[in-house]
């Protein structure tokens, strides 16, 4: 009896308090011992390596199909940890790259480097790692998949071939970087000179012209020449033939951030009338790691990477034995590959239980590829034998930790559990966890929703740049302040008619239209003015509910066409139609399924007496060589020819705005939506807050996002 009435005394004293916070504690610190063992399995933090750069040569041997082959060779020396690779970003052209050509040097020995496709380049790994004091040559070699070198026209009506090209941006400063363009134009030997250089007769014979704007940029948006700016001859030695006219520059240094930009102009006539035949291509690791016994997946990805078509494309694959095929086929049919097209196949497989290093093989081939231009090519999968009865050894230690805890939970409670007729103060039984204030500060207020009209809600969501200029054209067309007069080329006429205000972007593209046709300066200009007036109402807005208000207006506007009874009040809405202060087409055409969603509207009903089309369509569709009939059509014809016409529109505008002149960047809207820049300053936080603003206009103003937004697009990323 005593010994209960001290117990129950001493319940409400501060040493069962004391008692309790020791226990917590306790608690705390197991929790973190069970931790250890998953987090000590973690790579080096790569804050832990220091790396330069020594050099970077880069090799761009322009084919005569208007692609380029690209090799850089790379010299790291690791100052500080060890180095197994790191991240090749901010390629510009698609691509795919040579397996032949992906690999490093190190001490006298060649390793392959194992290679992961990024959405903007390539990360490159290698073992094993180069160690403190040593020194790693990089080898990594692509084809673009896209035309590089384009046609241009000078104002004297000369056409010209023009490469607008930089390399890969460096986190770091580079040592000495070097980019060699080599054109596919043979020099004569009395165009060379003795030590290798290309005479004022050679450079005219290649048409070579050099662009003001073949300079480094750099990361405070000044410009500066590049240190060496040669013409040569290609191979350098003298016994070679033929030899090439190439283009050497030179940055020694370059700088953390560099923007190195070849702009170069050679005579079209080399290119004018080559087209390369199709040719097969491939994207696979060239291993993978898998568990005896257990079932993993596999993907491969085949290309085109020539100019003309490819015919019933498949790929077959040879499986060894002590491998199951659980899903996939053998003899994969892919069928038709157009240029730079690119077709993924994916496979399940289960390897038997022991212990084996197995071969893949696989063949690509095509209908109007000779055998010899087939690809074939291994995959090795190392098997790692998995013995059921035995337990993985961290699996171990979690369980011991288990044990532990719940001897010391049940020990806890045993001690800490009050006797019957025991009281406890909320004060003494309660535990409040306050958790630390973390503040992002970010110039977006949740719920904020940028008030946009119909186009700068399109660049604002990343609707593409040919479409956006097809919208506002459009625009000018629906009002009488612009003709088309056919697009083939595209041709175009400003009326001095208007039957409605002009906005100030459609301003903007009348203004743009010089001698009949767009004038890719002024395009750029208003993109520019488009981002400023986007930037200047969207800076604090909430991304995510301003896409989602966005993407609500487009499929409410949908909703309401398909609630028209009648195919012509649905005509009526869609070619006239206002809808939330813009006109109804405008938030119809955004949705990716357009072509698709209007076909299926206007299929039904109304056959008998077909859809009433606007006079200023029909002449867009005769212009475009759709024409639309008055007699005897259905509202489903109508409605093909309707599509057509805005497809020759959008075609029409894309071959005059990828003129090599403009900006590189596709779509200019891509920071301002926050694709890439935007989510990483502002939702992450990850350049600061402050960076908000020079974020949207690094993107509009200049190619890759320059210096404002680096880190996103850089290579770098030692690990």
């Amino acid at each position: 009896m005593t010994r209960l009435t001290d117990w129950l005394r001493k319940a409400n004293s501060g040493e069962v308090r004391l008692l309790r916070k020791r226990f917590a504690i306790v608690l705390v610190m197991i929790v973190i011992l069970l931790s250890v063992p998953t987090s000590a399995q973690e790579n080096v933090p790569s804050d832990d390596i220091v790396v330069n750069i020594d050099t970077v040569y880069v090799d761009v041997v322009v084919q005569l199909n208007g692609r380029i082959n690209v090799t850089y060779w790379m010299t790291f020396s690791v100052v500080q940890g060890s180095l197994g690779g790191f991240d090749l970003r901010g390629i510009q052209e698609s691509s795919i790259y040579d397996p032949g050509r992906a690999y490093v040097e190190m001490n006298g020995n060649r390793y392959d480097l194992v290679v992961q496709t990024l959405s903007d380049g390539y990360a490159l790994d290698w073992t094993p790692r180069t160690g403190e004091g040593e020194s790693v040559t990089v080898v990594f070699g692509y084809y673009s998949t896209n035309r590089v070198v384009e046609l241009t026209v000078d104002g004297e009506g000369h056409e010209l071939a023009v490469l607008h090209w930089s390399p890969v941006q460096w986190s770091q400063q580079v040592d000495y970087e070097n980019i060699r363009v080599i054109y596919p134009i043979e020099m004569q030997p009395s165009w060379i000179t003795a030590e290798g250089g290309i005479t004022t007769e050679g450079a005219s014979y290649a048409g070579y012209i050099e662009d003001s704007r073949q300079v480094i940029e750099q990361s405070d948006h000044t410009t500066r020449p590049y240190d060496e700016n040669n013409l040569l001859a290609y191979p350098s030695s003298s016994s070679a033939s033929p030899r090439n006219f190439s283009v050497s520059l030179t940055a020694n240094p370059a700088l953390a951030y560099d923007h190195l930009v070849a702009f170069q102009y050679t005579n079209w006539t080399f290119f004018k009338d080559y087209v390369a035949p199709g040719a097969l291509a491939y994207d696979a690791p060239s291993y993978v790691d898998v568990n005896g016994g257990e079932r993993f997946d596999l993907q491969i990805s085949v290309y085109n990477s020539g100019d003309q078509p490819l015919y019933d494309v498949q790929v077959i694959l040879s499986l060894p034995e002590n491998i199951t095929l659980d899903s996939g086929s053998l003899n994969s049919y892919v069928g038709t590959l157009n240029a730079g097209e690119s077709a993924v196949i994916s496979y399940s497989l289960t390897p038997d239980n022991y212990g084996q290093v197995l071969s893949l093989a696989f063949l690509v081939a095509a209908s109007n590829v000779e055998p010899s231009g087939y690809r074939s090519f291994t995959v090795d999968v190392y098997v790692q034998e998995i013995a059921p009865p035995l337990v993985p050894p961290s699996t171990i230690v979690i369980l011991a930790g288990l044990f532990v805890l719940m001897g010391v939970v049940a020990y806890g409670y045993k001690s800490t559990r009050p006797l019957p007729g025991a009281a406890w103060t909320a004060d003494d039984t309660t535990f409040a966890y306050e958790s630390p204030e973390i503040a992002i500060q970010t110039f977006g207020k949740p719920g904020t929703v940028a008030e946009l009209d119909p186009i700068e809600a399109a660049f604002f969501n990343n609707v593409n740049r040919d479409k956006l200029v097809s919208m506002i054209l459009m625009s000018c067309v629906r009002k009488g302040a612009v003709r088309v007069i056919k697009t083939d080329p595209l041709k175009l006429t400003v009326t001095g008619l208007q039957f409605s205000d002009l906005t100030y972007y459609e301003q903007l593209f009348v203004d743009s239209i010089v001698d009949d046709q767009l004038d890719p300066d002024k395009i750029d200009d208003m993109f520019e003015e488009i981002a400023a007036k986007v930037q200047e109402k969207s800076w604090n807005a909430d991304f995510e509910a301003t896409r989602d208000h966005n993407e609500k207006l487009m499929n409410d506007a949908w909703d309401e066409l398909e609630f028209k009874p009648t195919a012509s009040a649905r005509a009526d809405y869609y070619f006239d139609g206002s809808y939330h202060d813009g006109w109804a087409w405008y938030w119809l055409y955004m949705h990716p399924q357009h072509d698709s969603r209007i076909h299926d509207t206007f299929s039904g009903g109304d056959k008998i007496a077909p859809t009433e089309i606007p006079t200023w369509f029909r002449d867009l569709s005769s212009a475009t060589g759709q024409a639309i009939s008055d007699v005897a059509v259905t509202t489903g014809q109508i409605v093909n020819n309707v599509a057509n016409t805005i497809g020759n529109v959008v075609n029409a505008v894309g071959q005059i705005i990828h003129n090599p002149f403009s900006s590189p960047v596709e779509t200019s809207s891509q920071c301002v939506s926050h694709d890439a820049c935007h989510s990483a300053c502002v939702t992450h936080d990850a350049c600061h807050s402050a960076c908000h603003s020079a974020c949207h206009s690094a993107c509009v103003c200049h190619s890759a996002c320059h210096s404002a937004c680096h880190s996103a697009c850089v290579s770098g990323g030692f690990r």
